[in-house]
């Protein structure tokens, strides 16, 4: 039972601190390293964790978002999330979501919906793909270039629409742009008929923990609507990270 107890203890400390290396683990924990190699092989051969082969981190896998768990343990208490999504969608009456960065993907981690019916269809726990979201875009443009070029390496540049980036020469100059603005745009690049924008969430450290966006269907969201929005949703992402980061 105390072992049990253990590696859910493990678990929580992964998902609310964000990915740790064993030696990090074994600190925070104050247990043996060869104890927490037997809790972390537990975690990974059930699926809960991976261990990421370039930084020797472990990370919580989507399977937690599945089960609705780690969505709540997460560095940010969506308690306190939420309401400021819920001013910013009254607002705009648009979706305004919320991702992280895991694996390569952006995953959805809180959402709320836009009242008109035609809108987004994205649920909890969704993995986006990062070259061709607004989200994804603002957490690739915070990597170092090794990191940004590892990660073009191991996920590509898939093309989904006839908009989609998928050179990795123009992807790098549209982050830099990215990087100037403080804010990024997705116009129709991974679905045909779907727009976004996106403002970084950032914790203490001044890197992006989070992303805030507003999608919507781009037969309402025009990039005149949405450049309209941009001052709005830096603003309150800002006001987040100081809050929540």
């Amino acid at each position: 039972m105390k072992s049990t107890a253990k590696v859910f203890q493990v678990l929580e400390t992964i998902c609310s601190d964000g990915p740790v290396t064993l030696t990090e683990l074994t600190r925070r924990l104050n247990e043996k390293k060869s104890s927490m190699h037997r809790f972390l092989s537990v975690l990974s051969r059930t699926g809960y964790v991976e261990k990421d082969g370039y930084s020797k981190k472990y990370y919580p896998t989507l399977k937690i978002f599945q089960l609705g768990v780690s969505a709540r343990n997460r560095k940010f208490s969506l308690h306190l999330v939420r309401p400021y999504m819920e001013a910013l969608t009254r607002q705009c009456g648009e979706t305004v979501n919320l991702g992280l960065f895991m694996d390569g993907k952006v995953i959805v981690v809180e959402r709320v919906e836009s009242s008109d019916p035609l809108r987004t269809d994205l649920g909890i726990g969704t993995g986006l793909p990062a070259h061709c979201t607004a989200m994804g875009k603002v957490f690739l443009a915070d990597l170092s270039e090794e990191a940004l070029d590892r990660h073009i390496q191991q996920h590509g540049l898939r093309g989904f629409t006839g908009k989609t980036t998928t050179s990795p020469e123009k992807l790098k100059k549209d982050l830099k742009t990215v990087r100037e603005r403080g804010f990024s745009l997705d116009d129709r690049e991974l679905g045909e008929g779907i727009r976004c924008i996106a403002a970084p969430i950032r914790g203490m450290s001044g890197r992006v923990s989070a992303a805030l966006s507003i999608s919507g269907p781009s037969t309402r969201l025009s990039l005149k609507k949405l450049n309209g929005l941009k001052r709005p949703l830096v603003r309150l992402a800002a006001e987040m990270g100081a809050k929540i980061g």
